[in-house]
């Protein structure tokens, strides 16, 4: 796949948190875009680079002409993400972008993984909880911000 072009609609469950974050420069975010963190200012990007985490889900496109314009982005609940190959197999498995490969706001370019493999240059989305029976290439995801890569273990015990 690639990254978004324009704003995708995402199913959820609940009344996700909504934040506002600054950009990390000139960008167009758009809705239901999955964001990052920079890994040296912790301001919001769509496309991610090494070290940067996960921090949510677009609330609503907008264009930023600079720096530090803020962005509306979801950062909890249960999300039915059409990530890779959704399947009913992948439940207990971790969402992920290898950012060794892809480098994306696109839920389609992320892929689930067992804990044992995954790698220090995944970044980790959250963790499937089962399909969604209405449209099943879609699954329900826990999104997870900030989950780092070290703490794969511990989220599971």
């Amino acid at each position: 796949m690639a990254a978004l072009t324009a704003d995708v609609h995402i199913p959820h469950k609940g009344n996700p948190t909504k934040i506002a974050m600054p950009a990390v420069g000139a960008d167009t975010f758009f809705a239901g875009a999955i964001l990052y963190a920079d890994a040296t200012n912790g301001k919001l990007q769509a496309v991610p680079a090494a070290a940067d985490t996960f921090v949510g889900i677009c609330a609503k496109q907008v264009v930023a002409a600079a720096a530090d314009v803020l962005v509306d982005v979801y950062v909890d609940g249960i999300w039915a993400l059409a990530y890779g190959s959704a399947a009913e197999g992948d439940q207990t498995g971790v969402i992920a972008l290898n950012i060794g490969t892809t480098q994306s706001d696109n839920e389609a370019d992320m892929s689930v993984l067992a804990v044992a493999a995954l790698e220090s240059n995944d970044i980790l989305i959250g963790k499937m909880l089962g399909m969604n029976q209405q449209d099943t290439t879609r699954a329900w995801v826990q999104i997870m911000p900030g989950w780092l890569w070290e703490d794969t273990e511990k989220a599971w015990t």
